[in-house]
């Protein structure tokens, strides 16, 4: 509805009159009066008149600005839809890239499985290593790629690449520097280190002394491998170092055991004492059938079959009656046993015995000769037989005590029961050691004494049938 502004301000003239005329009526001059009033109504329509041009300006600039907008809210409309078309196609195209993505998730998955996989693969290959002491912080790179919680980019891939490449070329090579380890007294020093691809690492300390050295469990140390490397190995280390020689002892193995082993300087005497009373008694067993088994070998090792020509030289002197003659050139001889029981049987030569005497006789004389020729035989079998015995008394006993201590701290150390049983069967196996060797000395001499014994019986037989045929010969 459309507003008359000029009636509303007659309307509120006209009030305003009524409120002066209120007024007036108590006045004593209304020709005055009237004259104020319509001097407030021209006044009054004045402002009216004033009122409805500010009013129509006000309804076009905001006609016009109410233009402005519907044009502004048409424009953003017109973006609001260009807006969702391109919301639309955005959501398509996510919806597009989210099914490509779940198809080459499993590939992903598998990727960032072998990268990961890798990394473990290079944080293990750091460790335990002598190339690390050179870059100690690669441990922790690799450590970080495998905690990473993002799937690992190129960058990544790229320093694993770096990694696995740079481990191959120093594999290679041999480096030289001076740097810092643990030495054989567990403090840290310096010196001369020359590493040999990943095998092996020598060490020069300021004072000479040279040796092997292994990493520590991170690779990040190196410390020195203890005891003594034997004098042949010390020297060639050293003149490595000095550049005499381009031939070192290495550790294919790269582990440190061949090292260990060259470095035990476990003696007989330590070997001894970690066996016990038992191996001491075994030891003066083996020690006590050695001196008896030089004795015989000397007595024995001169001891010897008589020869065709002795027998001959002996046999005419039988002959001709030349007892005596006879006797002699065999005490001549009395390094062969044979000969020692044939001047026995001299004595009855010349008594024309028959030849049960003559039997009697040999048999006589070979028994003489048995004690000096089975001289500490016997002890040779006991000592045989005895050592594993004491070997094996000696386990039994190291098992016991072994058994002891499990009880009293229970099997949570397998290593300690470990050791324990190696060292109880130390004696077992000393005691075997000792006796093979002896149960073989003892059947060399026992075949030795033997054929010494067959030749006296076959010798003094055929010396007995010459004596008889004599006194055949010399009755007829």
């Amino acid at each position: 509805m459309k507003i008359n502004w000029k009636t509303v301000t007659v309307c509120i003239g006209t009030l305003f009159l009524i409120a002066l005329g209120s007024q007036a009526v108590a006045a004593d001059n209304w020709g005055e009066v009237a004259r104020q009033v319509l001097n407030e109504q021209e006044q009054s329509e004045a402002g009216a008149q004033q009122t409805e041009k500010w009013l129509k300006m006000d309804q076009a600039e905001l006609k016009k600005e109410l233009a402005d907008r519907q044009a502004e809210s048409k424009a953003e409309s017109a973006k609001l839809d260009a807006l969702k078309a391109e919301f639309l196609a955005l959501t398509k195209k996510e919806q597009a890239l989210k099914k490509d993505l779940e198809n080459e998730q499993s590939e992903i998955d598998a990727i960032e499985g072998n990268v990961r996989a890798i990394a473990k693969e290079a944080v293990s290959e750091s460790r335990d290593n002598p190339i690390t002491a050179e870059d100690p912080e690669r441990t922790a790179r690799m450590e970080g790629i495998v905690t990473m919680r993002q799937f690992p980019g190129m960058s990544v891939i790229e320093q694993l690449t770096e990694f696995f490449f740079k481990e191959i070329a120093e594999r290679g090579k041999i480096r030289r520097r001076t740097g810092t380890f643990t030495g054989p007294d567990g403090r840290e020093t310096t010196g001369d280190i020359i590493r040999v691809g990943k095998f092996t690492t020598y060490y020069r300390m300021q004072d000479g002394k040279v040796g092997f050295l292994l990493p520590s469990a991170t690779g990040g140390k190196l410390v020195a491998v203890r005891g003594d490397i034997g004098y042949k190995n010390r020297n060639q280390i050293k003149d490595f170092f000095n550049g005499k020689t381009n031939v070192a002892p290495i550790d294919p193995s790269a582990t440190g055991a061949a090292f260990s082993k060259l470095t035990e300087s476990t003696d007989l005497r330590d070997w001894m004492d970690q066996g016990g009373i038992f191996m001491w008694v075994i030891f003066v067993v083996a020690s006590l059938a050695l001196l008896v088994g030089i004795e015989r070998l000397i007595t024995l090792g001169t001891k010897g079959k008589a020869s065709k020509k002795v027998m001959d030289q002996i046999r005419d002197l039988a002959e001709k009656g030349q007892f005596q003659e006879a006797s002699a050139y065999c005490k001549s001889n009395s390094r062969v046993p044979t000969c020692r029981m044939i001047d026995g049987v001299m004595d009855h030569a010349g008594e024309g015995g028959s030849l049960e005497v003559l039997e009697n006789a040999l048999q006589e004389a070979i028994l003489k000769q048995m004690p000096y020729l089975e001289r500490g035989m016997n002890f040779l079998a006991l000592c045989g037989a005895v050592a594993p015995l004491l070997g094996l008394l000696g386990t039994v006993t190291g098992m016991i005590q072994t058994f002891k201590v499990i009880t009293d701290v229970g099997t949570g150390d397998p290593a300690m029961m470990a050791d324990g049983i190696s060292v109880a069967l130390l004696t077992t196996q000393f005691g075997l050691i000792v006796a093979v060797p002896i149960m073989f000395i003892h059947h060399f001499f026992q075949r030795k004494v033997d054929k010494i014994v067959g030749d006296m019986q076959e010798k003094g037989t055929a010396f007995a049938v010459t004596l008889l045929k004599r006194q055949g010969s010399v009755e007829g």
